[in-house]
């Protein structure tokens, strides 16, 4: 994203700047071994345009398939988190999150998926409540001299389900 723009109505006060906040298959560009994929801020003078001083680089984002594609979802006991492949990763990292952002669950040593579509993945994590809303999101990592690569992720509004 470039360029000036102004959103009417916003307090003044410094903000995040994001890629999106539709599903659109698009993030922001987790890898920071590359140029412009850190997370802008901007200071808002309340009713001022906007310029920001810099880019950033957005990706294709890993596919949720099931729970929560398209809307959230319900589900019974323990879900399994199916997401697109992605080609180059050596794993992946899922994390469940609640309805107040407490992380529930997290797996960091997911396998690499070779031949196939999607990555399942059961969820072996404390129980969920009923009626609790959650989010699952993935990652997928590439492991590059000792250091972590973040390549893409699951976008920020899929994922979403609830306990039956």
């Amino acid at each position: 994203m470039s360029g000036a723009f102004t959103i009417n109505e916003v307090p003044a006060g410094i903000y995040k700047v994001l890629a999106a906040g539709e599903n659109d298959g698009l993030i922001r560009d987790p890898d920071e071994s590359i140029a412009g994929t850190d997370i802008l801020e901007v200071e808002v003078d309340a009713g001022a345009e906007v310029q920001l001083s810099e880019s950033f680089k957005i990706t294709a984002a890993l596919a949720v398939v099931s729970p929560g594609a398209e809307a959230p979802e319900a589900v019974a006991g323990a879900p399994s988190f199916v997401f697109a492949d992605d080609s180059s990763e050596d794993r992946y990292v899922v994390t469940v999150f609640d309805a107040l952002g407490n992380e529930v669950w997290q797996r960091v040593d997911v396998p690499k998926v070779s031949g196939g579509a999607n990555v399942t993945v059961p969820y072996e994590g404390p129980a969920l409540l009923p009626g609790m809303w959650y989010q699952f999101r993935a990652a997928s990592v590439r492991d590059k001299q000792g250091a972590e690569i973040w390549l893409s992720r699951t976008e920020e509004l899929r994922g979403v389900f609830f306990v039956e």
